[in-house]
């Protein structure tokens, strides 16, 4: 065989190829899932790796604590002005492809930052802006890009299928990475770990660039001529923000979904650094336990999301979002409980407990992504879903280190914490019954969530 028959049956037997020979709904499921798990992988290294990469170049711990604060104040920064321009572009898949583009040379520079001598704290932090700001961004511009592309009938199943495979990245990579870094003994060793699996993320960006590229997405501003779609792009006023912001005031739907479920973010964020330190101070978690509590959470969201996702198609997803709401108020209960156990038997039971608990947390990302699909009308829709991410992003800003700060303010011991965590149960019972309440106000007044045309 020659070499260009060589390489003609190379491309045929291509994912992307065989992509294009499926049915267009079997594509798009396909190609959603294949981007979904080269996203998966490099969320689940930022999460598992971050604070573990600045902790070996020898970061403080108000450097640690404001790890999480640098790319969300640059996300929060871009999102309404990116998000005003996606709805000027006559396709939604134009900001997240660029996008990906500043990921891809982020990771490369954030993997390459314990070279550069002494000043690589400082770098390591521009660097955030570059990748985990970027993907909070990204996260934003997909969900129009994906509103864009999947039918009203289609978005639960896609989302759903998507979904199943990222869980299973989401288990694997932070085990292998808490695997390989246990069987480093100096700092050297774990970085040059972390620095290749981020140089790895660079390189799962280009290819979720390339699934991206090839989705069909439906143009923009659909039958106008082309001068007058191009003249619509130009177009980038205050004012689109304005008549987003009071359209949420204005919009029922609208209300009743940023209200309610902000206040359930709000509740959930609360305790994520808390969660950290309840893991390792109280618990006494190492990085290698750390690894395998977040590939078993994994695994528990994996056996879960087909059953809301059933819940989804027989009930609503406004109905499914209530058992993540159940699911988040037992998990205070959990952490005060825990560290009255014996210690060999403290991450044990965490994790299994833990698992059954926030396996109902897959519908926040199932359902959230639904509910305001549907409500946001089409003009402004990529702004209005930049607005939600910009307000949830500013909160996770604010809320973790707001929770460390009442955990201090009570004691910083383990009274402290058990304090900590029935204001926590309170706030989270409140939320929801606030969900609750938005699922029965939805079905009385018709604005409940479609996921059929």
């Amino acid at each position: 065989m020659t070499k260009e028959g060589m390489g003609d049956e190379a491309m045929k037997k291509s994912l992307f190829y065989r992509a294009k020979k499926m049915p267009p709904s079997a594509q798009i499921m396909l190609l959603f899932a294949v981007e979904g798990v080269f996203l998966q992988y490099i969320t689940s290294i930022n999460g598992f790796g971050l604070n573990l990469y600045a902790t070996n170049m020898g970061a403080t711990d108000s450097q640690i604590g404001i790890i999480q604060m640098v790319p969300n104040i640059v996300a929060c920064a871009a999102l309404l002005p990116l998000g005003i321009l996606a709805d000027r572009l006559k396709s939604t898949k134009t900001i997240p492809m660029l996008t990906l583009l500043v990921m891809c040379a982020g990771y490369a520079f954030l993997g390459s930052v314990p070279a550069l001598g002494e000043r690589c704290m400082e770098l390591f932090f521009v660097s955030l802006a570059f990748t985990a700001g970027a993907l909070a961004i990204y996260n934003a511009q997909w969900q129009a890009m994906f509103g864009a592309a999947v039918s009203l009938r289609q978005r639960n199943d896609v989302y759903a299928f998507r979904n199943q495979f990222m869980f299973v990245i989401g288990i694997l990579a932070p085990v292998i990475c808490g695997i390989l870094m246990g069987r480093c003994h100096t700092a050297d060793g774990k970085l040059l770990v972390l620095r290749s699996f981020f140089y790895l993320c660079a390189v799962c960006v280009l290819l979720q660039a390339a699934a991206i590229k090839k989705i069909p997405v439906k143009q923009q501003e659909e039958g106008k001529a082309p001068s007058e779609a191009g003249k619509a792009s130009s177009r980038f006023s205050v004012s689109d923000l304005l008549e987003a912001i009071t359209s949420v005031g204005k919009n029922k739907a609208l209300r009743w979904f940023f209200v309610p479920v902000v206040f359930f973010y709000i509740t959930w964020q609360l305790d994520w650094s808390m969660w950290y330190l309840g893991q390792v101070k109280y618990c006494k978690m190492s990085e290698m336990t750390l690894s395998i509590c977040n590939g078993v959470f994994n695994i528990g969201q994996l056996a879960a999301v087909g059953m809301i996702a059933k819940v989804v198609r027989k009930k609503s997803p406004d109905f499914a979002l209530i058992f993540a709401g159940i699911g988040l108020c037992f998990c205070p209960v959990i952490m005060i409980l825990v560290p009255h156990l014996p210690l060999a038997y403290r991450g044990v039971t965490f994790i299994v407990l833990m698992t059954v608990l926030n396996a109902p947390q897959c519908a926040v990302a199932l359902c959230t992504v639904q509910i305001l699909l549907n409500a946001a009308p089409e003009k402004n829709r990529s702004l209005l879903i930049s607005l939600f991410t910009m307000i949830t992003t500013l909160t996770n800003s604010v809320l973790p280190l707001l929770g460390v700060r009442l955990y201090t303010a009570l004691g910083a011991d383990l009274t402290a914490l058990y304090r900590f965590n029935l204001i926590d149960l309170g706030v989270r019972i409140l939320s929801t019954l606030g969900l609750v309440w938005r699922y029965q106000k939805a079905k009385k007044d018709g604005f409940l969530t479609k996921i059929s045309d």
